[in-house]
Order: structure tokens, then sequence, then C-alpha cells
């Protein structure tokens, strides 16, 4: 085991400013205006066009802001009413978009996946019947969304402990998700997920990397056809918060030198872990719940941008924060 004390013994030999400053978002406040958020969770970076996607599931929209600072809804009605209509959504959890602006929304209480054009009035369902089941058609509370090279759409199932992959075309008469992880019941296992709430594609690996919430680690599946299933991080069943240790994590990324990075939500930080290393280094947050600049409030969700930035979607402070690379 490497035992990295520091985030710059790492690869890549990062460092953060330890003070965040607020790009969206008023701890202050909450509301429609654009600015503002009432429950942000998602959160996306188009390596691209570095447009920054936020899901807020208290405004039941998805906004995008564009590097100059510019705010617009990318999905869901501007006054955020929410409903199951192709025009609407219902506490959407997560984002992914493409460098065309087209984004894929985890619409949490309707159970699908929704693709809204850039600039469209609706969207289309792409992924899941819009029921909530165990049938590979339904889901049971989608939780996140990516999108690999070929177009797949790939889904936690947080309800059924499953990752599911749909194809680029969708027939809401035929198509079905077919589970790539899990599927085999909550649990501490490797081989089985527990509350999925994050995920990354590793695709020139083929690896997922998978938060499980209520098993506070983290699971690292080769989908090869025996490919390893192994603990990446956290204890599985021991929740805490010293270094080894997680506690209801949510979002996850992995930068281009293999470092995992974590939203560690109710320990109100961000947990780096270097490649090989089970000790996390804290790089965002205090570990005390907070409204300063260099604290958190149960955060949901973790993103890099092209210069190495942190952003954090911190979601009881209603805001989303960046932290900037020191060079």
């Amino acid at each position: 085991q490497s035992a990295y004390k520091d985030s710059s013994d790492c690869p890549g030999n990062l460092k953060w400013n330890t003070k965040g400053i607020t790009i969206l978002g008023n701890d202050k406040k909450h509301g429609i205006r654009r600015d503002q958020l009432t429950f942000p969770e998602g959160l996306f970076i188009d390596s691209k066009t570095q447009i920054l996607y936020v899901a807020d599931a208290g405004n039941n929209y998805v906004l995008k802001r564009y590097p100059n600072g510019e705010i617009k809804i990318a999905a869901g009605q501007s006054n955020g009413a929410s409903g199951s209509t192709s025009n609407k959504l219902n506490a959407p959890i997560d984002v992914f978009a493409d460098e065309d602006e087209n984004v894929y929304v985890a619409d949490w209480n309707n159970q699908r996946i929704q693709l809204w054009a850039k600039d469209a009035k609706h969207g289309q369902t792409v992924a899941g019947n819009g029921t909530r089941g165990t049938l590979l058609n339904e889901f049971g509370y989608p939780s996140r969304v990516l999108v690999d090279s070929k177009k797949n759409i790939i889904v936690a199932d947080w309800q059924n402990e499953r990752i599911t992959k749909w194809p680029p075309t969708y027939d809401p008469k035929q198509t079905t998700g077919t589970i790539i992880a899990g599927g085999n019941g909550a649990g501490l296992s490797p081989t089985q997920l527990y509350s999925p709430t994050g995920l990354y594609l590793d695709e020139p690996n083929n690896i997922l990397y998978i938060t499980n919430e209520q098993a506070h680690s983290v699971t690292q599946w080769n989908m090869d056809t025996y490919g390893t299933k192994s603990v990446y991080a956290g204890i599985p069943g021991r929740p805490g918060n010293s270094p080894v240790q997680l506690q209801s994590p949510e979002g996850i990324t992995l930068d281009k030198y293999g470092n995992l990075y974590v939203t560690d939500c109710q320990n109100h930080r961000i947990q780096m872990f270097c490649p090989n290393s089970v000790f996390g280094i804290t790089v965002a947050g205090t570990g005390q719940m907070g409204n300063g600049s260099n604290e958190l409030y149960f955060p949901r969700d973790v993103a890099l941008d092209a210069d190495m930035n942190l952003y954090v979607t911190d979601t009881y402070n209603k805001r989303i924060q960046k932290f900037e690379i020191i060079h």
C-alpha cells in the first residue's frame, strides 16, 4: 500500500486552495432565480466546452453555466414546476452532457432518463418506461447517468442495486437495459452494490467505479467476463471519519493521473484516493458541517475542469463551490 500524506505527493502533484469560491447559488437564499439553487445534486463539466451543468432537484430543472458566467436552463421548466410530461422533470438528480449541449437527465421521481437537445422545450425518454419496478425496462430510482463513446446510456439504478446499460436508440415497447454491474441484491460483498449513488466509467480499462451510499464504500468493477470486483475505498458496512473510512459517499470522479475523488457526504468533505491507496486525503471541506468558504454541508457531487480546478455541489448550502488549483 502506498501511503500518501498530501495531495501533492500523489501523481500530478496537485494542490488546491482550501477556500472555495461560490460560482453558482447563494447560501443565504434559495429560489428559482437563475443564479440561485434549492437542492443541487449532480454536477457535470463537459471536457471540450467547459460548460458546467447542475441538476437542481428542488427546482426540477438543470442549469448550465458557460465559462463566461452566463447561466441558462438546459432542461425543465424555468418556474420550477414538476411533472411527468415530456416538458417537465420531477426531482432531477443527475446530469450528463455532450459537446453539443445535449443533456441526459436522471429524472428521479419519474423513473426515467430524459434527453433534452440544446435549446429544446421538452425532453424525450431514452431509458426506463416511467414506472418504478424491478423489470429490465424499469428503474427503482435512477441516481446517476453517463454516456459512453458509443452513445450507450449507463445508469445507476439505486433501489434495484444494479448498473444498467441502454442502447443509443430507444423504442418504448422494446428497449430494455442490460445489467453490467450488481444485480445481486443489496450487500457488502464486492459483487453486491448497496444503494449505488456515484458512477464513473474508465472506458479504456473497462472499469466502473461505483459508490455504495449505504455500504460506505467504493467498488471497482472490472466489466470483463472474469474481471475482478473489489472494494477500492472505504470499509463496507463500517462508516466513519478516519482517512480509510467514508460515510454515505455520493458522487465520484477520476482524474487523468488515476486519482479518485469521492464526495464523502456525511463527513462534509471531498476525499482524494491516490492510485492503490486506501488512505483518503481531504482536499475540500473540514470534516465539519458549515457555510464558511472552507466548509461544506452534505455535499453530493464533485467534478474537475480542464485546468484541474475542483467543483463541489455543496447541497445544503445551496451553492456550487470552486476550489482553485494552486500551480
